[in-house]
């Protein structure tokens, strides 16, 4: 009995260090474990790598586009101005029937700052297009067809690279369509109305005739057909609007002519009867042509043409100044005979 309480006490004993030891062991093996979980800090979520959307292709490459513009001038009226663009070789405009219809006078400006008389040779207000006929260098745009393209297609909208008011080319997105009108996604201005809408190779598929709304070019082929074939209305010369801006107008030339005005008499008027005025200058030239535009030097109303232009020499022109116009100081513009222009500095000022 001594023994085996011995042996059961002592066997406890030994159990219990056993157990000890095991523990022991157990947490010596879990330490470095333990320790690197302790001391593990939790890892940055990783930055994702932007994706870069590929560019969208370019409507027109750089040469297309250069040409394009090459055709793509400014029409003014006698109250504000816009855009037309060249579609043959004999002169003949395209742009928006509001720019003319009920205008007393036209101008179209080049790519170089001259100013070209123009005859009108159609207008169409239910379709909103109109085209004049103007001697003017420049690269024909060829007509397109609008059903070539379709909603959400990238387009181009040009301007006269030469006006500094307006951007030579505005991105486009087609965001509806009919056969008749295009309706656009663009940054437009006053001053682009009545420029063409291109796709690709340059095609024009619309005439701007309205913020962000173009006719389609389709819907006025036929009239455009007719037009062509017509002589066309000379139209008086609009007075060169005061809101246009021209890129490099240090540079800017008119049209060359001989003729020149050197001197008026009488420089001042009565407003409240007819005068005849005498112009000294060279190369006066007797023609269909002939007009005296008397241009006011401030604001934008109160121009008149004089009466009866008469060439009587070379040197020598006379025009009546109608009684009745505005009291104001005005710069003389001479189209002579032959078409030219002629601008001076010379002014008439008209008196109560």
């Amino acid at each position: 009995m001594g023994v085996a309480r011995w042996l059961k006490g002592r066997g406890e004993q030994a159990l219990t260090a056993l157990v000890i030891t095991m523990v022991g062991i157990g947490l010596v093996l879990l330490a470095p474990a333990v320790e690197r979980q302790i001391s593990a800090r939790p890892a940055a979520t990783p930055t994702p790598s932007p994706t870069i959307s590929p560019a969208p292709a370019a409507v027109l490459l750089p040469d297309e586009l250069e040409k394009a513009l090459d055709g793509v001038m400014t029409i003014a009226n006698d109250r504000t101005f816009g855009t037309a663009f060249l579609i043959d070789t004999e002169g003949d405009f395209l742009t928006a029937s509001s720019l003319v219809d009920g205008s007393t006078g036209l101008r179209l400006i080049d790519n170089s700052g001259g100013s070209r008389a123009v005859r009108l040779m159609g207008t169409d207000a239910s379709s909103g297009i109109a085209m004049v006929r103007a001697v003017a260098d420049g690269t024909p745009l060829a007509l397109g067809n609008t059903a070539a393209v379709m909603v959400g297609d990238p387009l181009v909208l040009l301007a006269s690279p030469k006006i500094a008011n307006l951007a030579p080319s505005a991105p486009v997105t087609l965001a509806s369509a009919t056969p008749s009108s295009l309706q656009l996604e663009v940054d437009d201005l006053p001053g682009n109305i009545g420029g063409p809408v291109v796709g690709p190779h340059s095609l024009v598929l619309g005439i701007l005739t309205g913020p962000k709304t173009a006719v389609a070019i389709g819907r006025g082929k036929a009239e455009i057909a007719t037009w062509q074939q017509l002589a066309g209305t000379a139209v008086p010369l609009a007075p060169f609007p005061p809101a246009l801006q021209l890129r490099g107008s240090d540079t800017t030339t008119q049209p060359t002519t001989a003729a020149a005005i050197s001197s008026v008499s009488p420089a001042r008027v009565s407003a409240s009867h007819e005068t005849v005025v005498t112009m000294s200058g060279s190369g006066f030239l007797a023609g269909s042509s002939l007009r005296v535009r008397f241009v006011p030097v401030a604001g934008e109303t109160g121009g008149f043409d004089g009466q009866a232009p008469t060439v009587v020499s070379t040197s020598t022109l006379t025009v009546k100044v109608p009684a009745g116009e505005s009291v104001q100081d005005y710069v003389i513009e001479l189209i002579n005979g032959d078409g030219a222009i002629v601008d001076s500095r010379l002014a008439l000022t008209v008196t109560p």
